[in-house]
């Protein structure tokens, strides 16, 4: 007899968790199904006489620091409309978190549809997702040194080293499993996603991914959605823009997927502001306290000392006093001390250079002496946290 909680038992199972999925996002159940059979094992449902919910994992991992940590990513958590209200979304993720902290990665990530489910657990707002619409005829149009081609198989390997190289430095950047990889190139069939590259000298400088959206049936003109843009250089971010732009004569506007801080924004900020289209938060639980800080990246120009007292209330075995010590770029965490209480939600936006020690404090996360303060600050000091992928 299958337990509650576990991966689906049989093919009945799993179209079941399918159908759930297509009904909870809108989507039609073959698409679904197949997206669903991808994740092999890494398939979750709840039981009830039968299937009542269910969940995704991404194996991957998230740059912090300048360091990949092994996170789990959750998506796809689906309850039937006739069964949400009832709890059983908390169940689900509720043991799937304790099934993280036995068996999986010291972190978690995942993009909320009902925030207030997931903080009850320990999930907190840890960086951003931004989309930014622009009209083509804006970008600019000059090309640059960098010629630019359509990608080609062969290419594959320098686009991922290019992506790594540009975003391992990032904080909140995924280190893309190959299912990551493969979600950013699905598209509906009548519009397959475009790839080009950038080179110069023979050698890949930039790459973009995009696909022609007609949203009204029958319209001529058509929207632009970058998946990616990735450029080296401002010469690779010119070429690639330019070819954007050659679409102004069909095409009416352009997403474009980009962090705050992006330099390819000098390339495009030629008014006082750009539109947002979108602007989602993903959310982070640190499951293992200890070994994420220690797997974590810090700058080895920082030497600093500080104590917080965790407070985990889903999972009692994290809360206690921890001693943090970083020197040379290796943090050490060792339980004991005295400092400050803070919440694991606070953790988290902590973690990820997503929240000060003074904001976590305004947010009453963070509660105590504020001698650590400034300790704290140096230690999580980086690029603000944000990833352009959505999953």
């Amino acid at each position: 007899m299958p337990q509650r909680y576990g991966p689906p038992d049989g093919d009945a199972e799993i179209r079941h968790y399918a159908g759930i999925v297509a009904v909870t996002f809108a989507g039609e159940l073959p698409a679904f199904e197949d997206w669903v059979r991808s994740f092999g094992p890494d398939l979750r449902v709840l039981r009830d006489q039968g299937v009542v919910a269910g969940l995704t994992i991404y194996r991957m991992g998230q740059y912090f620091g300048g360091k990949s940590v092994p996170t789990w990513g959750i998506a796809g958590v689906a309850v039937p409309p006739h069964l949400r209200g009832s709890g059983l979304g908390l169940e689900l993720m509720r043991a799937n978190l304790h099934e993280n902290f036995e068996h999986g990665p010291p972190l978690s990530t995942l993009y909320p549809a009902a925030p207030a489910l997931y903080r009850k657990l320990g999930w907190e707002f840890a960086g951003t997702r931004t989309l930014l619409r622009m009209r083509l005829s804006d970008l600019p149009a000059e090309d640059s040194d960098a010629s630019v081609r359509p990608a080609a198989d062969s290419d594959e390997a320098a686009i991922r080293e290019l992506y790594r190289g540009l975003h391992a430095g990032l904080n909140g950047c995924l280190d893309r499993s190959e299912a990551i990889w493969q979600r950013l190139r699905r598209a509906p069939r009548e519009t397959p996603v475009m790839q080009f590259v950038a080179e110069r000298e023979g050698r890949i400088a930039g790459y973009l991914m995009y696909l022609q959206k007609r949203d009204v049936p029958g319209r001529f003109s058509f929207d632009v959605v970058v998946r990616e843009l990735v450029a080296a250089d401002a010469g690779a971010a010119r070429s690639l823009l330019a070819m954007l732009a050659r679409h102004r004569s069909v095409a009416r506007e352009v997403t474009l997927p980009a962090s705050p801080h992006d330099p390819l924004l000098h390339e495009v900020l030629r008014t006082q502001e750009i539109p947002v289209e979108s602007h989602m938060g993903w959310m982070l639980r640190v499951v293992r306290p200890a070994e994420a800080l220690e797997s974590r990246g810090y700058s080895p120009h920082v030497a600093a000392r500080a104590c917080v007292e965790i407070h985990d209330p889903e999972l009692p075995q994290n809360c206690g006093t921890i001693t943090l010590a970083l020197e040379g770029g290796e943090m050490r965490a060792s339980k004991g001390g005295s400092g400050p209480r803070l919440d694991v939600r606070g953790l988290a936006a902590l973690y990820a250079g997503h929240l000060s020690p003074g904001e976590l404090r305004a947010a009453g996360l963070l509660a105590g002496s504020a001698k650590h303060d400034a300790a704290l600050a140096a230690m999580f000091a980086g690029p603000s946290p944000f990833t352009p992928d959505f999953f």
